[in-house]
């Protein structure tokens, strides 16, 4: 058995300073091109309000135990791997079109914002009362903050401009599969989960289009 030294939310807070460590990193070696000048603002500042909203929010994200070995494998995928749209980014010696760099900056904010005000929006209703949220953000889909994460993971694979780019959008995708998997069973406790789980999809947020639908219809 593996011996657990400390909590999968520190991991993943290491692995982001890895991640800024490496993109700051990637200058020395490269030019600095309009490509890769936006990539590194987008992906440093999310990095950066990563960790500094866990402190203005004072609330683990992870709360799994891990063994070294846990870590240093978060710190090789979250840390490292991570940063392959980054490295491609830098190393695309193609122009990057003003679609492409106008595509990537809404998709960035959006799920930014999606991603962000969902977090803030689930801390702070936990910390007035313990239960299922079902209301705001979380009427558009179950795992909102997901869907905001992979918005945002797209965008810097848009810019990198390399199908390679996308294997990272691929295994967050499978990463967030696994934790909505678990955070369904964790939800199961609570009498209106299933309920919630029949009007909500799980992922996608079209669920603000099934509600208007059900509410126009229950109107007329």
């Amino acid at each position: 058995m593996r011996r657990k030294v400390t909590t999968r939310n520190v991991s993943v807070n290491i692995a982001k300073v890895v991640t800024i460590a490496c993109l700051l990193v990637l200058p020395v070696f490269y030019p600095i091109t309009t490509r890769a000048a936006v990539y590194l603002g987008m992906h440093l500042s999310y990095c950066v309000w990563y960790l500094l909203k866990q402190g203005i929010l004072e609330e683990p994200v992870f709360r799994e135990q891990d063994s070294i070995l846990d870590v240093l494998m978060v710190i090789t995928s979250v840390g490292v791997f991570y940063v392959l749209p980054g490295w491609l980014a830098f190393t695309n010696s193609q122009p990057v079109s003003n679609l492409v760099l106008a595509l990537s900056v809404v998709l960035f904010f959006f799920g930014s914002v999606v991603n962000s005000s969902a977090d803030v929006q689930k801390s702070t209703a936990l910390k007035l009362q313990q239960g299922l949220i079902t209301g705001g953000f979380w009427r558009l889909s179950r795992n909102i903050n997901y869907f905001g994460d992979l918005i945002r993971y797209s965008a810097f694979a848009l810019l990198a401009g390399s199908l390679w780019a996308w294997s990272v959008v691929l295994f967050v995708l499978v990463v967030d599969l696994d934790r909505m998997r678990k955070k369904s069973t964790s939800l199961s406790r609570y009498p209106d989960y299933q309920a919630y789980r029949t009007n909500v999809p799980a992922l996608l947020p079209y669920g603000f289009m099934r509600r208007a639908k059900q509410d126009e219809e229950q109107n007329s």
